[in-house]
């Protein structure tokens, strides 16, 4: 874990990771934040960060968060659902840094990084189909769909994957029913994300079931 500080901007993208009690509860630590007590919560980049801290919670003065299993929040839904559950503060540890957020600015910061710019682009085919395209994820293959913002942008995308074979028609998606409807269809497909200009693997992936919901 990085000793840098994180800005709310850089809230790490789900899948994160909570502390909860043997029935699935969640759990806060009562602390002191700027003088007042405080409830706070802690959200993880990753499960093994969630069971480090929770090991030496009692230690840093959050008793309440020892010994607790790490459950994964899969989407900013989930996120945003844990900020609004009734801690006045998040606590958000990542490998990049540490930040402390009031729990509705992190409730916001989800409902804005969950909406999807539209409209966007899709490769596909003279049928309108949109092939999937495979991401190497260390030694495991994940099924992609690839969106992007520009049709500029799929037309690189497409040229600087010419071992892929992509078809060369372009389709669009408008409004967040048709993305809905392209999620859905991926998804029976296998896609388990949706990338949107995917030059840089699965950095900012989007689970597809988030955009089904």
């Amino acid at each position: 874990m990085s000793e840098r500080s994180l800005r709310l901007d850089e809230l790490p993208r789900p899948p994160l990771f909570k502390l909860v009690g043997e029935d699935g509860d969640n759990r806060f630590a009562q602390t002191t934040v700027g003088g007042e007590p405080s409830r706070v919560g802690v959200l993880f980049s990753g499960r093994e960060l969630a069971e480090e801290f929770s090991a030496v919670a009692e230690e840093l003065g959050m008793e309440a968060l020892a010994g607790l299993a790490a459950a994964e929040l899969s989407g900013w839904g989930a996120v945003e659902a844990y900020a609004a559950s009734g801690q006045d503060y998040v606590l958000v540890v990542s490998e990049r840094g540490t930040g402390l957020f009031h729990a509705a600015d992190v409730a916001q910061r989800a409902v804005e990084a969950a909406e999807v710019p539209l409209p966007l682009y899709v490769i596909s085919d003279e049928r309108g189909e949109a092939p999937l395209i495979s991401v190497d994820t260390g030694g495991e293959e994940v099924l992609v769909a690839a969106l992007f913002s520009t049709p500029e942008k799929a037309r690189v995308f497409r040229e600087k994957a010419s071992h892929l074979d992509l078809p060369d028609r372009l389709g669009n998606v408008e409004d967040r029913d048709g993305l809905r409807r392209h999620a859905l269809v991926a998804r029976q497909a296998g896609a388990e994300y949706a990338v949107v200009d995917p030059e840089s693997g699965l950095t900012e992936a989007i689970p597809i079931e988030e955009l089904i919901r």
